[in-house]
């Protein structure tokens, strides 16, 4: 992998990165609407019953307490407060089952979209208060997101209005807002694709360029981030905006400058380090910090790109350097600094709330896990061929490459501190490490080689290419499914309904059990006015059980880290995956094929004639389409209970 000779790029690499680019517009916009709040689901949430008003909703919920200029935007303002294994009742009150809905009228199917709405939603800016009281989500992320907010709303696109309880009423203009936040990190994606294909065409050559842009475009992590409105997206693309900024006049293995027109027009044989490159290097890196906080690795930049040179360059460098980065997250994030001295309150509540979910703790098996997310999220081949290219760069000593490693290392050994006992979802941290070993794989199987060796790297090329693209788009079909209501969560809305119109009563009287508090991204819509809901631990659903007929629901990702032994929980309450049973289309029209005038209980389950088909794979990192640990769909494919006792 030795570095080529950049050149200008023909005709015909731009046109092929033209057509990387319009995939990944193409791919990120496919599915953009999943999970959003909805008056579709009305149906599920109120039955045959009155609809709640919104203003009753907002009420009964107590929704203004929500704001305090003391308390992070991310901090529960009421939270459930759980003592022992005896389950708590949910919906035993109005005031209950109103909190309720307002998460099912205004929360998305991603559980951390909703604190940018709620940051925005607690600023006041008619009186000059611009404060998010939301920190780890950085102001370059979402400052921008409200004013392209606020110009959709000057343009009519979207009725933007301080008024919570019109969407409330209208969960659908709501949902415009998360559109808003994903097109944004979709920009920041198209970004991503060139500066990606910049640095690989820097490290060996166009060809490589286009096949890592490419590899970036399906990675299943980027197809993922690339549809949810949350700043890690854009945090990674100024992270290799910095790098690339950083590349630029690295000094060669022999010591001298690989452009020698710059040390020459300048005469000076200590110029190692062009003050132009490096002062914008700096700003990505304050810029990439702004997004978001987990970037902060980024900085490792400023002393690596200051070596070389004498001390007190060294050290003048360094400090300028680092002066201008934080500068520019202040600039971005000035609200840091202001309430420094005069509201610590709000950043204690929100910094105590974001590291209460991080502990360093069990690096071995911090280890494994990140090592299960990066094979998720940037595919085995990737990885394989990720690590075959740092080992070249070791024999090869090829320093061009050292800030994307050593940006990446140090990236990675943060996942491993933290990453023990952590759900899926935390794959999302891995992007800029999984996009590094996309380059480095790209630079294996698309520089120069013998002509003997050309047709292995097309093949092993075409692997890596279907793999990951295949692996991308199982999570594309997941975001497609439910952004056209055919997901996991309303297909057992629609379960729940029919055993409730089964019901004498036209209600779910079986008691249900929940392991987290209801909303959208953890628990199907249902007609919780008339439901008995109770809060269950994983230690009282297997022991003390709520009811022996009892039904649970929890997402797969969340059963496994719930139960200590997940494999005999597994044994003894099957995992059903909603997604992967279609109904025989010869049966009936409608979506679970059963014909509402089947009336007979043990006529419906024998004409159920579920076919079962082979998912293309799970798609962990993401939310959308998220299997369940389902005991209904239990339940109306055996016609028995999930025993809640051994």
């Amino acid at each position: 992998m030795k570095p080529q000779k950049a050149g200008k790029p023909r005709h015909t690499s731009w046109l092929a990165l033209s057509a990387v680019l319009l995939l990944f517009a193409f791919l990120s916009l496919v599915g953009i609407t999943w999970g959003l709040p909805s008056r579709k689901i009305d149906k599920y949430l109120f039955g045959d019953g009155e609809v709640w008003p919104g203003e009753k909703i907002y009420r009964l919920a107590k929704a203004g307490d929500k704001f305090s200029p003391t308390r992070g935007a991310d901090v529960d303002v009421d939270p459930i407060r759980k003592g022992g294994d005896e389950p708590i009742p949910l919906t035993s009150t109005e005031e209950d089952v109103a909190r309720i809905y307002l998460r099912y009228r205004l929360y998305t199917y991603q559980p951390d979209e909703m604190i940018t709405m709620m940051a925005l939603a607690g600023m006041r800016p008619g009186k000059l208060d611009l404060d998010p009281r939301l920190y780890q989500y950085g102001g370059l992320f979402i400052y921008p997101v409200g004013a392209i907010i606020k110009l959709c709303g000057m343009l009519g696109v979207i009725d933007v209005r301080s008024d919570v309880v019109y969407y409330l009423d209208n969960p659908d203009e709501f949902g415009k807002f998360y559109i808003v936040a994903r097109a944004y990190s979709t920009a920041w994606g198209l970004v991503g694709v060139f500066i990606v294909y910049a640095i690989t065409r820097r490290i060996a050559s166009h060809r490589a360029g286009l096949l890592a842009a490419l590899l970036f475009t399906l990675m299943p992590v980027v197809v993922c981030m690339a549809h949810e409105g949350k700043p890690h997206l854009p945090g990674a693309v100024l992270m290799l905006l910095a790098v690339y900024f950083a590349m630029h006049f690295v000094r060669s293995k022999t010591g001298e400058i690989e452009n020698k027109k710059t040390e020459a027009e300048t005469g000076n044989r200590q110029s190692t380090i062009d003050n132009r490159q490096f002062f914008w290097m700096c700003v990505c890196c304050g810029a990439a910090l702004g997004m978001v906080l987990s970037s902060w690795p980024v900085f490792v930049l400023i002393p690596l790109r200051a070596a070389g040179v004498s001390l007190r360059d060294r050290a003048i460098r360094m400090l300028s350097g680092t002066a201008v980065a934080i500068g520019v997250y202040f600039i971005t994030n000035p609200y840091i600094v202001i309430n420094a001295f005069v509201n610590r309150e709000v950043l204690r509540s929100n910094f105590a709330n974001s590291l209460a979910m991080y502990e360093i703790t069990r690096i071995g098996e911090g280890f494994l896990r990140v090592l299960q997310l990066t094979i998720e999220g940037a595919t085995l081949p990737v990885l394989v061929v990720g690590l075959l290219a740092l080992v070249v760069v070791v024999i090869r000593k090829n320093n061009t490459t050292v800030p994307l490693i050593v940006v990446a290392t140090v990236f990675f050994v943060q996942f491993v501190l933290i990453g023990a006992d952590k759900p899926a979802e935390y794959g999302r941290f891995g992007i800029f490490t999984n996009t590094a070993l996309a380059v480095g794989a790209a630079c294996i199987l698309g520089c120069h080689k013998p002509m003997m060796l050309r047709f292995f790297s097309w093949a092993g090329g075409a692997l890596v290419i279907s793999w990951i693209g295949w692996c991308g788009y199982a999570y594309l079909h997941g975001f497609a499914s439910d952004a056209m209501g055919n997901g996991t969560r309303m297909n057992l809305a629609r379960l729940c309904g029919f055993l409730s119109r089964e019901s004498s009563t036209q209600r779910i009287t079986t008691p249900l059990a929940t392991f987290a508090e209801p909303a959208p991204y953890c628990f199907p819509p249902i007609d919780f006015a008339h439901a008995d809901l109770r809060l269950v631990s994983a230690s009282s659903y297997l022991s003390l059980g709520v009811d022996q007929s009892a039904f649970a629901f929890a997402p797969v990702e969340d059963a496994k880290f719930m139960f200590p032994k997940y494999a005999e929980v597994r044994a003894f309450a099957p995992i059903f995956r909603t997604s992967r049973f279609v109904p025989d289309p010869t049966l009936s029209s409608n979506l679970l094929g059963i014909d509402p005038a089947w009336r007979s209980i043990p006529t419906r389950l024998d004409a159920f004639a579920w076919r079962a088909r082979l998912a293309s794979r799970e798609t962990a990192i993401s939310w959308a389409n998220k299997p369940f640990f389902d005991s209904v769909l239990h339940y109306l494919t055996t016609r028995q209970s999930v025993p809640l006792r051994r």
